[in-house]
């Protein structure tokens, strides 16, 4: 191996490790995936053992990383971790003013709810105030007594579930189309077409109307 490709296996072993940390994927689930040895696997981090093309293939998909990062072409971007900390707080406060808004529609006294729910009306307090974080199956318990289902104290429209979830339906949709539609909607050159698209959505009748009564125009 002339010094030029040891220095390219280096590299590429540096990639694969990255790959994997970056996956957090452990040394020896990499090789069940190669059917190899952990410890050839570290040699292949260390650019000492040889791998072929459908091993990186198989890597690219194990690791969910883009094959063209293998090649120099694609970077690993690292997504935004939430400030968990903040945002237990403030989804507790929210949920703790949810709890009394639903409450006070019962129009129940706090000592009502405590004994239709079995708890300590203290601590139920304690949960509207924010103070306390309500358990979940306590928090089931007041819904079925107040008739309101747990998803209404959910924020699925803003903030990192908001955009959790977003994602979540995203690759649900995506991973239900066709192999042709997906290669169109990947495909950077079709981004116009999906644009007009989403223009087209957004038009009442009329518009559309008068679209193809032009293309209609310009055909004939």
């Amino acid at each position: 191996m002339s010094k030029q490709e040891q220095q390219r296996a280096q590299t590429l072993g540096n990639l694969i490790q990255q790959a994997r940390l970056y996956a957090g994927r452990t040394a020896a689930e990499c090789a069940a995936v190669l059917a190899i040895e952990p410890d050839n696997f570290d040699e292949v981090e260390n650019g000492r053992f040889p791998l072929s093309l459908p091993d990186l293939e198989a890597l690219a998909i194990f690791l969910e990383v883009p094959m063209g990062y293998f090649w120099g072409t694609a970077t690993l971007t690292q997504p935004t971790q939430p400030n968990y900390t903040a945002f237990l707080a403030l989804r507790h406060r929210i949920i703790a003013v949810l709890l009394r808004q639903e409450r006070l529609k019962a129009k129940q006294s706090v000592a009502e709810v405590a004994q239709a729910v079995g708890c300590d009306p203290a601590d139920l307090e304690a949960y509207e105030s924010g103070q306390t974080p309500i358990p979940y199956l306590t928090l089931e318990a007041l819904c079925r007594h107040y008739d309101a289902p747990v998803s209404a104290f959910v924020d699925t429209q803003h903030g990192p579930l908001g955009r959790h979830e977003a994602e979540q339906r995203l690759q649900k949709l995506f991973h239900g189309l066709s192999p042709e539609m997906q290669a169109f909607v990947t495909n950077p050159s079709n981004v116009s077409f999906l644009e007009t698209a989403r223009r087209l959505s957004g038009m009442n009748v009329e518009g559309l109307r008068r679209i193809a009564e032009s293309i209609l125009d310009i055909t004939y």
